[in-house]
């Protein structure tokens, strides 16, 4: 384990990506989008800050994650993003889980003729910043496995979307940058994200939707200087859904995610398919 610890610096993957779209539309006053899941993440295919693929001890994520979307008013919405509780482990070591970094979301309606947002997006550091799982063979050797990457930082985006009259289909491209601080006096290079999403509604029932993201550090970094931080990360991510309603405002989404080098080669990360699974919950304001 401590050879691994030198030769890596490993990237929560599912708590980057976590945001899987962002769209130009802002929730009605007094209506919301809620969402618990479920996701599942495996892999031995570590990419370094050069790029190369190494193969490693296998390491595991599950995350139980909730989301959230209000209308405060016409033009704002506030949204959450929390990490209930994030499981960490590689195979040769016990779990460490614990809470992840809550992220909340200010997103105004600019005042166009279409749906165009802004977003400012502060990210807390609530996730214990040191959380070790002891070696299952060794007890005298453990690894930092942390849900968070223990650094204040703030997210802003600018987001577009479409629909269509007479289809139900829609579209959304955004653009983002992530203002990064420093954790144990080591700072972080700042991150930019692009994305775009389509659906499709199959039926005028499910829902279907597919979405590319990429995400880029700003500033060159050759040396890995902390361990699961993810300071040089950079990667492409393809995914796949499908939102199926149900009774009373309630439904379920199914989601897959795998990385690929379409748009930024894979850095400083753990790449794999990414399950999940959530339920929904919408609500609708019938004073309107």
């Amino acid at each position: 384990m401590k050879k691994l610890i030198t030769i890596i610096s490993l990237l929560i993957f599912i708590n980057q990506i976590q945001l899987l779209a962002q769209s130009g539309w802002t929730k009605p006053r007094g209506e919301g989008f809620f969402q618990l899941s479920y996701l599942f993440f495996e892999s031995d295919q570590y990419f370094n800050l050069m790029g190369n693929q190494l193969t490693t001890n296998t390491f595991q994520q599950q995350s139980i994650i909730l989301y959230g979307e209000y209308g405060i008013t016409k033009n704002f919405t506030l949204i959450t993003n929390f990490p209930i509780h994030t499981f960490n482990k590689f195979e040769s070591t016990e779990t460490a889980s614990g809470i992840g970094d809550l992220r909340l979301e200010i997103k105004y309606a600019l005042p166009v003729n279409f749906p165009l947002s802004v977003s400012i997006a502060p990210e807390l550091p609530t996730a214990k910043a040191n959380n070790f799982a002891q070696n299952k063979q060794n007890s005298f050797d453990r690894i930092n496995l942390p849900a968070g990457d223990g650094e204040f930082n703030v997210w802003t985006t600018i987001a577009a979307s479409k629909s269509l009259n007479d289809i139900p289909f829609y579209s959304s491209v955004f653009a983002s940058y992530n203002y990064r601080t420093s954790y144990n006096e080591i700072d972080f290079s700042d991150q930019f994200r692009i994305g775009a999403e389509i659906g499709y509604k199959i039926a005028n029932k499910v829902w279907l939707n597919a979405r590319i993201n990429g995400l880029k550090s700003v500033r060159e970094v050759e040396i890995a200087t902390d361990f699961v931080r993810g300071d040089g990360a950079e990667f492409t991510t393809v995914g796949l859904g499908l939102l199926v309603p149900l009774k009373n405002n309630w439904g379920i989404n199914l989601n897959y995610t795998s990385g690929n080098d379409w748009i930024f080669k894979k850095k400083n990360i753990y790449a794999a398919g990414i399950f999940g699974m959530g339920i929904i919950y919408e609500l609708k304001n019938d004073l309107k």
